[in-house]
């Protein structure tokens, strides 16, 4: 409780600042919903799409251990509570462990530690459909870009080396077997947490074994992740205070996303408007903070919705007991 206060405590002071600052204009959520609420809705629209797309996702990654198909529509239902949850308390984390807690009667067969495996693991490959985008774009446009400025080149590096990485992680879900059973024996003889390590590793390999699967769930991740982009962009654009095409907005928009995703604040809040109002800027973009907001509280509309779904399986839960 104190942790979570904490970090409420930490968000809000951040707005605060924001606020003081210049940076976040309040105004701008009744200038959108007044002047054009075609944008705010197809923003709503885009987000609700990624938020049902996401369940189909972390659906397959299930069907690799489950006993036959599994229900979609308890699924979207998990999923929309584990948004509800990762919009009310710090990280996305705690939503992900709550959607698992209630995913346990989908099939007997599917233990404990592969259903935290298949939550981490969507996870992981949501962020690679970031990362993957994030990393094309920059390629893309990186000789225009880095003729504005030291920071932008910077900032394309970066982007550079997270696109290594996703690929690293990418290639060792298909390393050889004798090299995956090496490195789980290694792992085993790990003090205390050892057959964790063992347990987890198992499951992300017996994932990545099926390499149509994880294919799958990559394309549908870039997908999903194009239309966050896209969201942000359909609500921010009559806002403008620069020229910028749809094309370079994905050199730098995916960054912000990955910001709002650390386990620092709900849904982002604080830590996404500062991340976003200085991208915005390398961009000559003003009020960047105020221009997420408008997709935050989008964002957070969508993820309410999974009260719905919350109380129908809590009252099935009571009812079964």
């Amino acid at each position: 409780m104190f942790k979570t206060i904490l970090k409420f405590g930490f968000a809000g002071a951040i707005l605060i600042w924001l606020i003081k600052k210049g940076d976040l204009d309040l105004s701008l959520i009744s200038q959108a919903i007044t002047l054009h609420p075609l944008s705010v809705t197809l923003c709503i629209f885009l987000v609700l799409f990624s938020a049902v797309g996401t369940s189909f996702r972390w659906k397959l990654l299930l069907e690799v251990k489950s006993q036959g198909k599994l229900p979609r529509k308890k699924i979207i239902g998990l999923t929309w509570i584990g948004l509800l949850f990762s919009s009310v308390l710090p990280g996305a984390v705690t939503g992900d462990v709550l959607k698992v807690v209630y995913a346990k009667d989908l099939d007997a067969t599917l233990t404990k530690t592969f259903l935290i495996t298949s939550a981490l693991m969507d996870r992981i490959i949501g962020l690679l459909g970031l990362l993957f985008l994030l990393g094309f774009f920059s390629i893309w446009h990186y000789s225009e870009l880095i003729a504005l400025s030291i920071d932008m080149k910077k900032l394309l590096q970066f982007n550079f080396f997270l696109l290594m990485g996703a690929i690293g992680f990418f290639i060792t879900l298909f390393l050889p077997q004798k090299i995956q059973i090496k490195i789980l024996e290694i792992l085993k003889k790990i003090p205390l947490f050892g057959n964790s390590f063992f347990k987890v590793l198992s499951g992300v390999w017996a994932m990545g074994s099926e390499k149509v699967t994880i294919l799958k769930c990559l394309g549908m991740s870039i997908i999903f992740q194009a239309g966050n982009v896209l969201a942000i962009y359909v609500i921010s654009y009559p806002f403008f205070t620069a020229d910028i095409n749809l094309s370079t907005f994905f050199t730098f928009i995916p960054l912000g996303l990955m910001c709002t995703a650390l386990p620092i604040s709900p849904a982002g809040l604080g830590i996404g408007h500062a991340a976003f109002g200085t991208l915005f800027s390398y961009y000559g973009i003003s009020k960047g903070a105020s221009l997420f907001n408008l997709y935050f509280l989008c964002l957070v509309f969508v993820n309410l919705m999974g009260i719905f779904p919350f109380f129908l399986m809590g009252k099935r839960s009571r009812v079964m007991a």
